[in-house]
């Protein structure tokens, strides 16, 4: 009976329960981004889904899960590893060349399509990684907006840039303070072209003691950051992506939006039927007029 039992548990281990289907850690998920996941996706599957200033947000494990590509942008070391550490995922560590002056540590996830950039978001660019199909904007613009108006409109530029024409961007905005981003503010940053449309409102309860900052790992590198790092970490970047909320109570509230673009939102591959189809009926107008223009030749001839 022995060795059935040993057989059993083996079993066990090589189909254990997902991380991100324990009922604890679906609890630190965003609510609002799963409700409305289809939103951010448009229904599609095996998406290349961008995650900015991302913390150590548990909702990049849960996107992996239902089969995306993630790929995260964070300065703070800690929180990386932190994230990798909830999530129990076992990481490699790479350092890739942005610039020649400059390089970056790259932590990839074994066992799950989640690649994490350290490095300042600026310094961040289409270069790196290509186009996604998805940004997931977890309360990232209210950060940078209290860097001031340039930073602001550098920041929303590069997620234009990074966004593909059919793309979506999913943004959480928590309330707090003169670094709240409302709908109006959107549509100003993202021009006339872009479509800003409202999703929900929620609640969000937080322990304040959670948000206690990590201590570093003994004898652990912070590599290639300097005074952007101090910069960064001086604007509350914790646990969600949500900044300094600045409330005694622990609750604030969050506001969610989807924005598309007018003239990106048409997928590629309709868009190219469409010019092909136009091209096709140019051919047969014209195709058409040299044979009436030949008509009368005909005729004269006769």
């Amino acid at each position: 009976m022995a060795p059935k039992k040993r057989v059993k548990q083996q079993s066990a281990q090589k189909n254990p329960t997902k991380k991100s289907e324990d009922p604890d850690y679906l609890k630190k998920v965003d609510p609002i981004m799963m409700k409305n996941i289809k939103q951010l996706t448009a229904g599609r599957s095996n998406l290349r889904i961008f995650v900015p200033m991302c913390g150590k947000t548990p909702d990049m494990l849960w996107l992996a899960e239902q089969g995306h590509a993630i790929t995260g942008v964070e300065i703070n070391a800690r929180y990386i590893k932190a994230f990798f550490r909830n999530a129990e995922l076992e990481c490699t560590l790479r350092s890739e060349q942005f610039t020649p002056r400059k390089k970056v540590n790259v932590y990839e996830a074994k066992g799950k399509d989640i690649t994490l950039y350290q490095c300042d978001i600026f310094d961040y660019n289409v270069e790196v990684s290509g186009q996604f199909d998805a940004i997931w904007d977890q309360s990232a613009i209210p950060i940078v907006n209290d860097m001031g108006a340039r930073r602001l409109k550098q920041y929303t530029s590069l997620m234009q840039a990074l966004l593909k024409p059919d793309g979506r961007h999913m943004v959480e905005v928590c309330k707090h303070g003169s670094n709240f981003v409302d709908e109006k503010m959107l549509k100003s940053l993202f021009g006339d072209k872009s479509d800003v449309r409202y999703l929900g409102t929620r609640i969000w309860k937080y322990d304040p003691e959670e948000f206690a900052e990590e201590e570093c790992d003994e004898g652990e590198e912070v590599t290639g950051h300097g005074h952007h790092e101090h910069e960064h970490e001086s604007h509350g970047h914790e646990e969600h992506g949500h900044g300094d909320h600045g409330d005694e109570e622990g609750e604030t509230e969050m506001f969610y939006h989807l924005i598309t673009f007018k003239e990106k939102g048409v997928p590629t591959e309709k868009r190219k039927r469409k010019n092909e189809e136009s091209e096709k009926e140019k051919k047969s107008k014209k195709k058409k007029a040299v044979e009436e223009k030949a008509k009368p030749n005909k005729k004269a001839r006769k």
